[in-house]
């Protein structure tokens, strides 16, 4: 099956070092048969919608700029695993400084949580989506659109295929949008959320 990795990119700090890093783990990938689509319009989740609507492949992998590949053998792994619908995999973090720390599994407990907002899934980097009427993201939100748009895939596939694989490293620092986006702008997005799912 062909993937196409969509990489929505914005103006971030050190963008150029991020996209090469990603670049890299990418070309030293086992698994051949994918495309690589890149967009930058607009906000993030608008970006990464127009990525999903140029993505040719069977599979969506989405990839954030700033996070990477972890192995050679990431692609692989969700090539094969994957069964439709939507396919989680586990992450590791790394802060900049070479070391890759704090291992996170995916899991589906709590995601559904509407008012919560735990995400226990992590990064939209993690999963890959079925590329037929694929789902879009919700162009409202930059924060929380993770988990609106986890809880909208489990609406129309139910579980997705969860990977006990460590295939994504996520680029972790003060570029990250939970770092940089105003609380003001957190809260109106929180009320937006909440009114869109009817809870409190």
């Amino acid at each position: 099956m062909k993937i196409s990795v969509v990489i929505p990119i914005h103006n971030m700090q050190n963008l150029d070092f991020f996209l090469g890093r990603l670049m890299q783990s990418l070309q030293i990938q086992t698994y051949r048969d994918f495309e690589i689509v890149i967009t930058k319009d607009g906000k993030m989740a608008e970006n990464t919608n127009a990525g999903i609507k140029k993505a040719t492949g069977e599979i969506i992998k989405i990839m954030y700029a700033d996070d990477y590949l972890a192995h050679p053998d990431s692609l692989k792994n969700i090539a094969e695993n994957f069964k439709g619908g939507w396919l989680a995999t586990g992450c590791i973090h790394d802060w900049g400084d070479g070391e890759l720390i704090n291992p996170h599994e995916a899991r589906i407990d709590g995601i559904l949580k509407s008012s919560s907002f735990t995400n226990t899934i992590g990064s939209p980097s993690v999963i890959a989506v079925e590329n037929k009427d694929p789902l879009l993201f919700d162009e409202n939100m930059t924060w929380v659109l993770d988990i609106d748009y986890y809880d909208r895939l489990y609406k129309r596939y139910g579980l997705p295929t969860i990977l006990d694989s460590y295939d994504v490293v996520m680029g972790c620092g003060d570029h990250q949008i939970t770092h940089i986006m105003s609380e003001e702008d957190k809260k109106k997005e929180e009320k937006y959320f909440i009114n869109k799912y009817g809870k409190s």
